[in-house]
């Protein structure tokens, strides 16, 4: 299963596998290699919908690590994710 959409960090009544993405998130938020580019990630549009990806579903990192745009911040979450 999978949650379908909206906000990942909404409801946090019933964590079920949450807790890893949770831990995961906290570690990224920890990097500021990550932090630096995912504040320039913000002011993209692609970039971020990019990382909405990512973030709800990992395998799609292979679609973009040749990706010039993302490849940086591609690189720093595969070491954290």
């Amino acid at each position: 299963g999978g949650a379908g959409g909206g906000n990942p960090f909404g409801g946090m009544g019933g964590m079920g596998g949450m807790g890893d993405a949770m831990s995961k998130a906290q570690g990224m938020m920890k990097n500021p290699k990550i932090m630096e580019l995912m504040t320039k990630a913000q002011s993209n549009p692609k970039m971020m919908s990019i990382l909405n990806e990512c973030m709800s579903n990992p395998a799609a990192i292979k679609k973009y690590e040749n990706d010039p745009e993302v490849k940086d911040l591609i690189t720093e979450l595969k070491k954290v994710m």
